[in-house]
């Protein structure tokens, strides 16, 4: 009786599982951004575009239509990258721009008067951050109001509210930034917010 090598039997079986294998292991770089927006038949067939937010003049622009108030982007993130989603100037009067992080993921996007982004962790804490921004601009602007008619004692004090205010956010903004230093949010606020 002749016994039968096993060993290309083996090799084949390893080879399959391995190719078959490869695929899932290897780490997903593809991200979909599905959009909606807000305002009817306005915005229908217009175009939207993905902007780099650094240097979009240089390249890595992308577009979409608008068809039935949606709009949507594939491709691969080699890097994560700050966008910013724009329209035709007209539209801006209407809807707020948005920025996003381009990322590996699904990114849900809802423009209106106030637009987000969500969906991915970056994503996320950029859109946490904006959200934080708004309340504080919002006090901002409301002590700035104030200032116009304030006696000069109650001016001191408006002043030393939005002066806190202010260091409020820039403490926010270091500790975000040293929590996110090693990707694009972070790069974001070193490069573009902190002072």
């Amino acid at each position: 009786m002749k016994i039968r090598n096993k060993r290309p039997l083996i090799t084949i079986l390893f080879a399959t599982l391995f190719a078959f294998c490869l695929p899932s292991c290897q780490e997903d770089k593809s991200y979909s951004i599905e959009g909606t927006i807000y305002g009817g038949r306005n915005f229908e067939d217009q175009t939207i575009y993905l902007v780099p937010f650094s240097g979009g003049a240089s390249g890595g622009v992308d577009s979409a239509r608008i068809h039935d108030s949606r709009f949507r982007f594939d491709g691969l993130a080699e890097k994560d990258e700050i966008c910013i989603l724009r329209m035709r100037p007209m539209m801006r009067l209407f809807i707020d721009e948005v920025l996003l992080v381009r990322e590996a993921g699904h990114i849900h996007v809802k423009l209106s008067e106030h637009s987000s982004a969500s969906g991915t962790p970056l994503n996320d804490s950029l859109q946490s951050w904006r959200e934080y921004k708004q309340v504080l601009d919002a006090q901002l602007e409301d002590i700035k109001k104030k200032m116009r008619r304030a006696t000069p004692e109650e001016h001191a004090e408006l002043t030393a509210s939005q002066d806190s205010i202010k260091n409020l956010f820039d403490k926010r903004n270091r500790a975000s930034a040293a929590a996110n230093g090693n990707n694009a949010f972070g790069d974001f606020l070193d490069n573009w917010i902190i002072r």
